[in-house]
């Protein structure tokens, strides 16, 4: 019975080579978001790339929400929507020319983007490694620019 198991070990662990590393890592902790089953994130989870910067996709233990790479990369879809801030501001263009505002705040060890002026807001959160990476807001802005708008609220 003993090999019966091992067998089996080894079976999991070629897969898991097979597959990628990441499929078979532990998932990411995120902590859900309060309009995480909002139906429109079950659409943007659906449209998000497998890859993101380079990374691969990871699990994550809440609803509407992604992970890429390791250090992970998280998108948490349903976040409660900023009001006026002073914090900083950028418009983001993906490559088809559209456009998506994100409020910027720097930590210690990651950056943190959430969207101004669509619903329901999504957040991401970037660690200090994938600093200077741009395709990724611009990957995921071409995606996040579907959720509808809030209005006629925008960067200033």
């Amino acid at each position: 019975m003993a090999g019966a198991w091992r067998r089996i070990g080894v079976m999991v662990a070629t897969g898991c080579t097979l597959v990628g590393a990441t499929a078979c890592a532990n998932p990411v902790g995120v902590d859900p978001a309060p309009s995480a089953s909002e139906p429109v994130c079950a659409e943007l989870l659906l449209e998000l790339p497998d890859e993101l910067g380079g990374q691969e996709r990871r699990s994550t233990t809440s609803q509407a929400s992604r992970a890429w790479g390791d250090p992970a990369i998280v998108l948490r879809c349903g976040v409660t929507p900023l009001g006026p801030t002073v914090e900083g501001c950028v418009t983001v263009a993906s490559g088809d020319g559209t456009e998506v505002d994100w409020v910027v705040i720097e930590h210690e060890d990651h950056g943190s983007f959430t969207t101004y002026g669509r619903l329901p807001a999504v957040e991401v959160r970037i660690p200090s490694e994938y600093a200077g990476d741009q395709t990724i807001m611009t990957e995921l802005s071409a995606v996040v620019a579907d959720l509808p708008r809030d209005g006629d609220r925008a960067c200033l």
